[in-house]
């Protein structure tokens, strides 16, 4: 391309940027002066990052924040009493779709804001929705439609020590049979600086807590939870090899007690360097990186989940995000909220100050966006990101009964029991918890 060519074309983006860097500050973000909303939020990492940059959001709109920070089982249950009554003041509330989600849209509880995204008086031309990682875009729709913009992402993954794995020579896992071999060739190494022999693999392990990990396992052996025609169908062979291989990993490999362990005491198991290798949520990398706690700082490798037999993805991607009452008298003024909390900046501000990790590709793309995240730990959940699942949790309406129904069947394979026939059960339990709690 010629030279005359390229400055054309180098024109034209820089066009481009101004016009649209022109629009955004055109956009009206005082339209709504003089509005009070009340914000419910978990107490959460992303609340805490958010919470010192309030005030800016005020500034900016004139709109007067009143905001209730809850530790997350008081929250959950004060937003379901409220939104229950039908005659709720609250204008915004975390969500998890995963948890809630179904049961909030059977009951129309969610203001889906899909009309707010397309409407350009409302929804600022810099906001880039398509800059949000596909999975939690995915992540925050119930039955097709959005309930609102996701505020933070974490995806299944392996934690390895690398130190260990390297003086053992063993290859780091990419597949659920080199987890396994890996697991085996490990466990009983010593792992610590006295020499003690070590785990080869650890794990949640109880009961209800477990099945968010186990998810990753389900999914990367091909199977899942519910089929098309809203049965369980997590009792299929793949989903029973599943099962089978959750527990004998943990049984066999892992900690004794581990259906005990729920992801404080795996994590600290590891974090103590007792573990060679910990399968969960990458947003544990925190305790597991604490200088004040841990014993395996800068020893600590983060890669994807590994895949199945048949080459699944195993990776699983749950997603906290911003939602809106039906009942909320301010809707256009609490979208404003939803979507300044979410734009570029304030990603950028609670990723890189706090450890967030957040949801917008282009954050993860800046060196400076990815703060003390380490390198493979963001590469890994980008990556993990474009091909995980959603469905960390049964998609049903009553989560926790069919969670704990799950779970049991864990149990009975950690413990070595007849695990066909837990899971069957664990079936036939979670098909009657739904017939029980999803008529229409």
């Amino acid at each position: 391309m010629s030279l005359a060519k390229r400055l054309l074309v180098l024109g034209l983006i820089l066009g481009v940027a101004l016009a649209s860097s022109a629009q955004a500050a055109q956009f009206n973000w005082q339209q709504f002066k003089g509005t009070q909303l009340r914000v419910l939020l978990n107490k959460h990492p992303w609340q805490q990052g958010i919470e010192p940059h309030l005030k800016d959001f005020e500034a900016l709109t004139g709109i007067k924040l009143i905001a209730e920070v809850y530790p997350e089982d008081q929250f959950r249950a004060k937003v379901l009493v409220e939104l229950t009554s039908g005659a709720s003041s609250i204008d915004v509330f975390m969500t998890m779709p995963a948890q809630e989600g179904l049961k909030y849209m059977r009951a129309g509880w969610y203001q889906p804001v899909d009309e707010f995204l397309k409407d350009a008086s409302l929804t600022s031309p810099d906001y880039n929705w398509n800059d949000f990682l596909n999975s939690t875009r995915d992540a925050m729709k119930v039955e097709g439609k959005t309930v609102g913009p996701p505020i933070q992402v974490e995806t299944t993954a392996l934690y390895y020590r690398k130190d260990v794995f390297q003086k053992y020579n063993v290859k780091v896992p990419t597949t659920l049979d080199e987890l396994e071999a890996a697991a085996k060739a490990l466990h009983g190494k010593p792992m610590t600086d006295d020499g003690q022999p070590g785990f080869g693999i650890v794990a949640r392990g109880k009961r209800a807590a477990a099945t968010s990990v186990f998810s990753g396992y389900l999914h990367a052996m091909g199977a899942t939870w519910i089929g098309p025609n809203r049965e369980p169908v997590f009792n299929s062979e793949e989903g029973i090899k599943a099962f089978e291989l959750y527990g004998r990993l943990l049984r066999l490999y892992g900690p004794p007690g581990s259906e005990n362990n729920h992801w404080y005491e795996a994590s600290s198991i590891f974090s103590q360097g007792k573990a060679a290798m910990y399968t969960e949520f990458n947003s544990i990398w925190v305790p597991v990186e604490d200088p004040q706690k841990s014993k395996v700082i800068g020893k600590v490798g983060y890669t994807m989940f590994p895949r199945g037999p048949k080459g699944s993805y195993g990776s699983t991607v749950a997603v906290w995000g911003l939602g809106m009452p039906k009942t909320s008298k301010n809707q256009k003024a609490a979208w404003l909220f939803m979507q300044w909390a979410t734009n570029r900046d304030q990603v950028f501000k609670v990723q890189s100050d706090k450890g967030v990790l957040g949801p917008r590709e282009s954050v993860w793309k800046d060196p400076k966006g990815k703060g003390k995240v380490p390198a493979d730990l963001a590469e890994s959940l980008t990556q993990s990101s474009k091909v995980g699942s959603p469905l960390w949790n049964p998609p049903v309406i009553a989560v926790a009964e069919v969670r704990d129904a799950v779970g049991a069947a864990i149990v009975t394979a950690i413990q070595g029991g007849d695990v066909r026939a837990a899971v069957n059960k664990a079936a036939a339990d979670t098909k009657r918890i739904m017939a029980e709690t999803e008529k229409k």
